[in-house]
């Protein structure tokens, strides 16, 4: 008996070293891309609201434009997005309201989106949510646009 719980805590101790060095050997999991060293800035238009996005250092990325119902009537109650910069980052925006978006996903810079539209009621608030995307990680605010 005494000989075989030897043998089990041989055994067992093994398991444990081979375990340790398996966990210390392991390659890391993939990391979220850190998005901290984005910041936003809105400024008002004569008609519509852009949101700039700059890197550390006031550097521009891109920006998030919202058109309300310009001159002519074209592109009326929209949004782009346009990306500066070659960094692997993209700029998105998305009216809340009904979920329209507009980004620059999957293109190369410099890029900038075609025109998100569609007719919106007047005289109303409604919120733009501006990110930086990569992969599965986004760092976002909201602006407030008007109809």
């Amino acid at each position: 008996m005494n000989r075989m719980r030897k043998r089990l805590g041989v055994v067992l101790g093994t398991a444990a070293v081979f375990a340790g060095t398996a966990l210390v050997s392991a390659e890391p999991a993939a990391a979220i891309p850190s998005l901290g060293e984005f910041s936003f800035t809105p400024t008002w238009l004569d008609n519509g609201r852009n949101v700039m996005v700059n890197l550390s250092g006031g550097v521009s990325a891109g920006y998030a434009e919202w058109r309300q119902d310009p001159r002519n009537g074209a592109p009326g109650d929209a949004m782009r997005v346009h990306d500066d910069n070659a960094d692997g980052y993209g700029i998105e925006a998305v009216l809340t309201y009904d979920g329209r978006k507009a980004t620059t996903r999957g293109h190369n810079s410099p890029y900038t989106s075609p025109w998100a539209t569609g007719d919106l009621d007047e005289d109303r608030n409604y919120l733009m949510r501006v990110c930086v995307v990569r992969g599965d990680a986004e760092k976002c605010t909201e602006a407030v646009v008007t109809a």
